[in-house]
């Protein structure tokens, strides 16, 4: 399978993005388990530091910038299940509604699309907000994975279908 993500920065609709730079996992885990749904399924900020700054060739991590601050992060995992995986997307609380993880979720689904039928993510079924989020970007819930990061919690599989 050809390789759709790049490892360079890129200008979105809304903002950018480009490969997370020394020293910003740390900041970004911290601010990740300072919100939810990480902070309430109890992600460390030193787990996620690990997750943003780690050695895995099939996870592709990006911080996501506007007016050059850095606003977010996203982490979309190739190959995966016969298409992506956007395994985590946070944007920042000041920079929520500016269109800037709408513009994120485009840009993976245009990529996604020259290799792949499907784009994927999971959601927390207690994250009603970021469920919403999902079904405006085109996202169907397909099934609970229960139990999948915390006991007593299940994460919702969704899929926005790419090509018929």
């Amino acid at each position: 399978m050809s390789e759709p993500f790049p490892t360079r920065a890129e200008t979105l609709s809304t903002g950018a993005l480009r490969p997370i730079a020394e020293g910003e996992a740390s900041f970004l885990a911290a601010a990740c388990a300072a919100i939810d749904p990480w902070r309430r399924l109890g992600f460390r900020p030193s787990a996620l530091a690990r997750y943003f700054d780690g050695s895995d060739p099939g996870l592709h991590r990006f911080a996501l910038t506007l007016e050059g601050h850095v606003a977010g992060v996203l982490a979309v995992r190739w190959p995966w299940l016969r298409g992506p995986s956007i395994e985590l997307l946070a944007v920042l609380p000041e920079f929520h509604r500016m269109g800037l993880g709408a513009a994120a979720v485009d840009w993976t689904a245009a990529r996604a699309a020259t290799a792949a039928k499907n784009l994927w993510t999971t959601v927390s079924d207690f994250n009603v907000g970021a469920r919403l989020f999902w079904r405006r970007q085109g996202f169907a819930e397909i099934a609970p994975l229960p139990d999948l990061l915390a006991a007593g919690r299940a994460e919702m599989l969704m899929r926005r279908v790419l090509k018929t």
